[in-house]
């Protein structure tokens, strides 16, 4: 004999499920080449068309066009779990 569970039980006191994701450290992209460069600028007095400072300039170029920006997944753990709340 089974019994067939007319209300499912719900979570007491819990209005609304989410999980705090990880904190990741706030890396500066091509930061290194950023404070060599200004820091070449500030040695020779502010000029930026400097020749001493073509190096670095060509250097923040590159890593510029090589860096990457990641995007964030539609389908997070916070979104899953909205889905499941709504259906408990």
């Amino acid at each position: 004999m089974s019994k067939k569970i007319v209300n499912p039980p719900r979570l007491q006191g819990l209005s609304r499920l989410r999980v705090r994701p990880k904190r990741e450290k706030n890396t500066i992209p091509c930061g290194q080449e950023m404070a060599a460069l200004l820091g070449c600028w500030q040695n020779h007095g502010g000029q930026t068309d400097t020749a001493q400072c073509a190096n670095l300039v060509a250097a923040l170029e590159n890593c510029m066009k090589t860096t990457h920006r990641k995007t964030k997944s539609e389908n997070t753990i916070n979104y899953h779990l909205a889905r499941l709340g709504k259906l408990l």
